[in-house]
């Protein structure tokens, strides 16, 4: 099992949240609020949900 940087995918997730309400999707306000409020297994199953690839994200290999 790969170790996650749960602060650089809250970060990540967040600028892809408000990329996406700044380009007029208005829902995804109610997803950035939440990002943080989500603890780092949530926030991962959050991520794959997107597609985002969380290889990117790991630490210590």
């Amino acid at each position: 099992m790969a170790t996650i940087d749960i602060d650089a995918l809250r970060e990540y997730l967040r600028d892809y949240y408000g990329t996406a309400m700044m380009a007029g999707l208005w829902p995804a306000v109610a997803d950035l609020g939440e990002v943080d409020a989500l603890d780092g297994r949530e926030l991962c199953e959050r991520a794959e949900e997107l597609g985002i690839d969380l290889r990117k994200f790991v630490v210590g290999e």
